[in-house]
């Protein structure tokens, strides 16, 4: 299949990124989102933040849709991908990264679904009262607040996110959650060594439970010399789609376009000076160095003997799928 064709299927596709945690407010960002034919993103609302400065997050992003309603709409049902396929819009998930935003009560829950909110990750870095993060000391699983929590989660019909957390509180979440679960933006830790990569059990076991796994592309999590390119990103694909089957694997780019300086110092607060240095070593996948680029995923997945259903798969039926069942509660 020839560029042309690549970029045909691309168009017909439903294109959908697991997670997006760019500064929205930056129309740069919005401009390469559509560019790149990005049907809808999980885009981070709130992951350290309080639960005032959540509720003050969500109202700008209201604003936001009112202001550019002609490039954005929000994405509550699995009709809203269908209707901004359509109109040639770009859908924005309202996800958390952190279910700080609760402070607490489990009644929050319902009033952040009323509000649009689709999928919450347990834990950011760190411990809270639900589980414990990656990057906390002793990972001792989910706590009884946090099985409440997801029970509450799959009720309602949102998504338990469970990228940044760790190991234990990973598979606790797994066994407790009565439907799929989803890594948004996690790697294996195979293909590099990072604590924010996950090991090959977790994934088996997110894809026995039904769930998908968004392929993150940043390089220190893709590859052990902290470099990356278009190639190594489809690799780990190839990787998953090895591991867990090809129903399971969907992307989850974890981009960070046009972050100002000091939300992204608050962002890597507490990580280790050695993690820091990965980070900042190298923070672009070359050929895939923003949203814009999507097409050359799909054109990279084709010449790499993937069928263009399978390709439709990877590149958004999966998280279309996964949405379908699990928006609907258990």
């Amino acid at each position: 299949m020839n560029q042309h064709q690549a970029m045909r299927l691309h168009e017909e596709a439903i294109v959908i990124d697991g997670l997006n945690a760019s500064y929205f407010f930056n129309e740069a960002v919005l401009r390469r989102i559509r560019q790149g034919g990005v049907t809808a993103f999980n885009g981070t609302v709130a992951a350290w933040h309080s639960l005032p400065e959540t509720m003050n997050l969500i109202a700008d992003y209201y604003r936001l849709f009112e202001d550019r309603a002609d490039w954005l709409m929000q994405v509550r049902t699995v009709k809203d991908f269908h209707e901004a396929k359509a109109r040639g819009l770009a859908g924005m998930i309202f996800g958390f990264q952190n279910t700080g935003p609760i402070n607490g009560n489990l009644r929050m829950l319902a009033v952040y679904h009323a509000l649009g909110v689709r999928i919450i990750q347990l834990t950011y870095n760190d411990e809270n009262a639900v589980g414990f993060g990656c990057m906390a000391p002793e990972d001792k699983g989910l706590t009884p607040f946090g099985r409440e929590v997801v029970a509450e989660m799959n009720r309602l019909g949102m998504l338990v996110d469970l990228s940044h957390c760790g190991h234990k509180t990973t598979m606790d979440a797994i066994e407790a959650s009565k439907g799929p679960v989803a890594f948004t933006h996690a790697n294996p830790l195979a293909l590099a060594k990072s604590p924010r990569n996950k090991p090959d059990q977790a994934f088996k076991a997110l894809a026995a439970k039904g769930g998908v796994a968004g392929v993150v592309l940043l390089p220190a999590w893709l590859t052990h010399h902290g470099h990356a390119t278009l190639e190594d990103y489809l690799s780990a694909i190839d990787y998953l789609v090895n591991l867990i089957g090809i129903d399971h694997v969907g992307l989850g780019t974890d981009f960070m376009e046009e972050i100002p300086a000091e939300i992204m110092a608050t962002a890597l607060k507490g990580i280790s000076a050695e993690n820091l240095q990965k980070f900042y070593g190298s923070t672009i996948v070359n050929g895939f160095e923003s949203a814009a680029e999507f097409p050359r995923v799909t054109e990279g997945l084709l010449s790499r003997g993937y069928s263009p259903q399978d390709v439709k798969k990877i590149m958004g039926g999966n998280w279309l799928r996964l949405f379908e069942r699990v928006w609907k509660g258990f």
